[in-house]
């Protein structure tokens, strides 16, 4: 089971992903409906940037927060070899 601050800093990263992909589909039907006949589909692309961005975003604070409980689990696990100049010491 995670601890309580990794799920902070997975709902601090949920909250900022909910908000982008609002903003990337509000910009994209924006883009596609009520501008009227557009060549350039300037809103449509930023609305899909910011969505792909938002989606990014979830998934770094996803696996950001695991490797953080995994690192936080390893104190009392095995131990790791480090080279230091020529001896190898046990960490």
């Amino acid at each position: 089971m995670m601890q309580e601050k990794h799920l902070k800093s997975i709902f601090t990263f949920k909250k900022t992903a909910i908000f982008g992909s609002g903003l990337g589909i509000i910009l994209i039907l924006l883009g596609q409906f009520a501008s009227g006949y557009n060549t350039a589909y300037f809103l449509t692309a930023l609305g899909f940037g910011i969505l792909a961005g938002s989606v990014v975003n979830y998934l770094f604070g996803t696996f950001l927060s695991l490797m953080e409980e995994l690192t936080g689990s390893r104190k009392n696990g095995p131990k790791i070899a480090t080279a230091s100049k020529n001896y190898y010491l046990l960490k």
